[in-house]
């Protein structure tokens, strides 16, 4: 079962942010599923998750998403990943004008499943290191 669950898992990243086909989702993510992604709030409905990543990817191009591991116990998946993209436009979540820089986001991502479909994820990412790739938040130190 965990393994088959890892399969949908990458396939449904390769489909939604690789190819942008974020209607495959709806094959392996529930229709009232729950995204935890701090800083931004949580995102309520498989819906509002796909609005939430098309904003992105209409904002970043040549956009990437690299799997480096994934462990899958029971009816839980842990996926450590890198995300490259170009910031050519302007997201409806990150209100500021494109940079045309290129930009790393890195993170993990704990996904619960029910039914045999995503109901929750919990997204561990270092969007400080993003935010200070982009120029908007100064390096520290």
């Amino acid at each position: 079962m965990s393994e088959e669950l890892g399969s949908k898992l990458r396939w449904a990243i390769e489909e939604g942010w690789n190819k942008g086909n974020l209607d495959a989702w709806n094959k392996v993510y529930a229709a009232d599923y729950v995204h935890h992604r701090p800083p931004f709030g949580d995102f309520e409905s498989l819906e509002a998750e796909k609005q939430f990543v098309a904003g992105t990817l209409s904002a970043f191009t040549e956009s990437q998403f690299t799997i480096h591991e994934m462990i899958a116990e029971g009816n839980t998946t842990v996926t450590r990943w890198t995300w490259r993209a170009k910031h050519t436009g302007q997201s409806p979540t990150l209100p500021f004008p494109p940079t045309g820089k290129q930009v790393t986001l890195v993170g993990c991502l704990v996904s619960r499943w029910g039914d045999g479909k995503i109901v929750e994820e919990w997204e561990y990412s270092d969007y400080l290191g993003f935010l200070q790739q982009l120029g908007v938040i100064p390096s520290l130190g």
